[in-house]
């Protein structure tokens, strides 16, 4: 038998091996009874997750009345729960992937959503609804019905482009705090575009924007709602990990920009409106290092680094590494010029 011949004959059941492969291999489609899972999302970069996504700072920026969304998904990031698309006995009979993670959190039935069952997916089963990007807060969601869905953990700057998460995303990787951008293009288009805000039909009530003015903070997460005695309401500061007082200014480890604590919101400006109560600027010293994925060992404070992991820039500084896309254009990031250069090559 010639060779032309035997490629004849295996052709069929290379496509019938081919078919059956793309059947097996885990999807976001079929039957809402009968799938239970989501895709799995792809590691992550050591120089893209900054410190100011850590459990204390989250739940200190959380309002009191969502804390227990927040605390029940953080004992999956202190548990190491690790990711699964199969219902676990230890976890209560839920699914340890993105959406079952999520669907504890909230306290929805076991074993959990799917993406395809929160609001915005084709089997939206009425259990959660849609917001806007706006009103956002601690304890909502940020879904893609086709693959991945989130638990929103707080703003990280007052222009709301960089924020916390808490997600199982990856096989052989446990349930993590992650940091994130609106603009990230890593599913072929910005976050914004891509993701779905989405909140817990019976979700307690969060900050109010009427009487905060906005639910993010430029140096921190979401804007207390304390009262800083006759000053007004509080802000929580990332940069400090603290409340501050109303009228402070922060000058925020995130962008270098100074910010002022207005009617429980952070506002641009330093003094802008009005004498600070105090001012917090950024601390020079130099003395941090940061451990860099893409060259294995720890680097000074100041290092500039491109990372092999995402293609984008980030600078260490003293809460760890910061991105700041300026950085190849002018040698300088929110700690100041580059202490060192490292492009990819």
């Amino acid at each position: 038998m010639d060779a032309a011949t035997l490629r004849r004959r295996a052709l069929p059941w290379s496509i019938v091996g081919l078919a059956a492969a793309v059947l097996a291999s885990p999807a976001c489609v079929g039957d809402p009874d009968e799938v239970n899972f989501d895709d799995p999302w792809e590691n992550y970069s050591v120089e893209a997750l900054t410190s100011a996504c850590t459990a204390s700072a989250i739940r200190a920026g959380t309002p009191s009345s969502r804390r227990a969304i927040i605390d029940r998904a953080l004992n999956w990031v202190e548990r190491r729960v690790m990711y699964s698309q199969t219902p676990q006995a230890s976890v209560g009979g839920y699914r340890t992937d993105c959406s079952g993670l999520v669907s504890m959190a909230w306290g929805l039935p076991t074993p959990g959503n799917t993406t395809h069952s929160f609001a915005g997916g084709p089997w939206d089963n009425g259990r959660s609804r849609r917001i806007q990007w706006s009103e956002l807060e601690p304890g909502d969601a940020l879904n893609y019905p086709a693959h991945h869905i989130m638990l929103f953990a707080g703003w990280l700057d007052e222009n709301r482009t960089r924020f916390c998460t808490i997600e199982e995303y990856n096989w052989g990787r446990p349930a993590s705090i992650l940091h994130h951008t609106i603009y990230d293009r890593s599913r072929g288009r910005p976050y914004r575009d891509v993701y779905l805000p989405t909140r817990f039909a019976n979700a307690p009530p969060g900050v109010s924007a009427a009487s905060t003015g906005s639910s993010g903070g430029s140096s921190g997460g979401a804007s207390g709602g304390s009262s800083g005695g006759t000053s007004g309401p509080t802000c929580f500061s990332h940069t400090l990990s603290r409340s501050m007082a109303s009228m402070s200014c922060v000058q925020s480890r995130f962008d270098g920009q100074w910010y002022q604590c207005v009617s429980g919101a952070w506002r641009s400006g330093n003094g802008t409106f009005g004498a600070c109560s105090s001012s917090a600027p950024l601390n020079r010293g130099g003395a941090a290092v940061c451990f860099s994925g893409t060259y294995g060992r720890e680097m000074r404070e100041g290092a500039c680094v491109e990372s092999r992991f995402d293609e984008v820039w980030y600078q260490c500084t003293d809460t760890g590494w910061v991105h700041n896309p300026s950085i190849e254009s002018n040698r300088r990031g929110t700690a100041g010029a580059c202490t060192e250069y490292h492009p990819l090559r």
